[in-house]
């Protein structure tokens, strides 16, 4: 098997499978005051300080970090959140405020921004073309909001875009959005870039990210939401989901101890070994652009980010092959790879992600992913080669 999409999710390390199964015996409910009960938030409070630690997050800080089901949930939470958070006096024209996000964000940002617009928000999409972050188109936006008094409140960019690999400048965003709106919350989808890019809350200007344990070699079922101090301090975000008042209130529902021990020992070890897990994805890189070289007489290409593009992933385009077929063709002799987001997987549409890209459709539907880690070997990376070459021989319109 040669399993090269890892985008879509991971394959668990032995440290997350050793961490899930010693934290069975962790049976009582975090929430109980007895003594089983202590004892499993005695370890969900260690797993927290782990998480948060890989995140630059000091032992003691007004910061949060929020424990929950996936990058989805973490997403909606900031968003819906932030929304619910305080009343809003619409301006002229019945609009409360202004949510931004770029043009080809994940779903689960892109979904429930529609859902406010059909609120009476405006929603405004930063253009992505090339992989670039429109900062021109999004100063002006931030002017006609300032004019508009339709205030932003909510804004949100992934740091690495999951279909091309394009690395967003978020800090840059946030700096222009914090000129002319001090007040409003700026969220980082960074599920994608988490362990495999350096970065911290103060280094992205973010007042709320997400981050997910099933991109770094743990079990679906646990992601995390960092919370700013200054946003808590400000109630800029509420609870949306009301329950039993788990993880300050923000995630309410008994927490999943085993999926978060997994997690946090995936944490670890990646952030230990992360210059190591690194340099590795950035040879195999190489060596996948060396090869893949060999199939430009056929037209193979890469939809390649004009400015920075994380080496985990490649957005690979065979010409005259659908997508699907491909994959198929793929999959036959055990190579996996993806046509895009496994979330947007079974839906009929064309890459947003691509789409914003500035790909043309011809190239969006001859487009598959192939996501590296730091678990994947050149041999891989041979047989993904000579599945492409057969595939091209045998599908390839002539």
């Amino acid at each position: 098997m040669h399993y090269l999409d890892n985008s879509a999710t991971t394959q668990p390390c032995e440290a997350a499978v050793n961490a899930l199964t010693e934290a069975i015996a962790l049976w009582g409910n975090p929430s109980s005051v007895h003594h089983l009960g202590r004892t499993s938030a005695d370890a969900l409070a260690a797993y927290r300080r782990t998480v948060a630690k890989t995140l630059g997050l000091p032992r003691f800080s007004p910061d949060k970090l929020l424990f929950t089901s996936c990058g989805t949930e973490s997403n909606n939470i900031a968003m819906l959140g932030c929304a619910a958070a305080k009343k809003r006096t619409p301006n002229a024209d019945g609009i409360p405020g202004t949510i931004v996000i770029s043009d080809g964000e994940h779903p689960s940002i892109e979904n429930p921004a529609v859902r406010l617009s059909e609120q009476g928000y405006a929603l405004v999409r930063v253009p992505t073309k090339d992989g670039v972050l429109d900062l021109d188109f999004l100063k002006n936006a931030l002017e006609n909001a300032k004019k508009s008094a339709a205030p932003v409140i909510f804004a949100a960019f992934m740091l690495v875009n999951n279909e091309t690999g394009a690395v967003y400048d978020v800090k840059a965003a946030s700096s222009l959005i914090k000129r002319y709106f001090p007040d409003a919350v700026v969220h980082c989808d960074a599920v994608q870039g988490y362990l495999k890019l350096r970065f911290t809350p103060t280094t992205l200007g973010a007042d709320t990210i997400s981050v997910s344990a099933h991109k770094i070699h743990a079990p679906r079922g646990a992601a995390a939401l960092y919370i700013s101090g200054e946003v808590i301090k400000r109630k800029n975000i509420v609870p949306v989901m009301p329950g039993g008042g788990q993880e300050d209130g923000f995630r309410s529902g008994t927490e999943n101890l085993l999926s978060i021990a997994a997690f946090a020992a995936a944490a670890e070890s990646g952030y230990a070994n992360g210059e190591a897990n690194r340099q590795a994805v950035s040879e195999l890189r190489a060596y996948l652009n060396e090869r893949l070289a060999e199939l430009a007489d056929a037209g193979v290409t890469q939809n390649l980010p004009a400015k920075r593009q994380l080496d985990n992933i490649a957005s690979v385009v065979i010409p005259g092959v659908r997508s699907e077929t491909m994959l198929n063709h793929l999959s036959a002799r055990e190579v996996y790879v993806s046509a895009g987001s496994a979330c947007s997987a079974h839906s009929k549409k064309k890459s947003g992600a691509l789409t914003a890209f500035g790909a043309e459709d011809d190239r969006i539907d001859s487009t598959i992913r192939v996501s590296l880690s730091y678990t994947n070997t050149r041999e891989d990376i041979d047989a993904l080669i000579e599945g492409l070459r057969a595939g091209i021989a045998d599908l390839q319109k002539k």
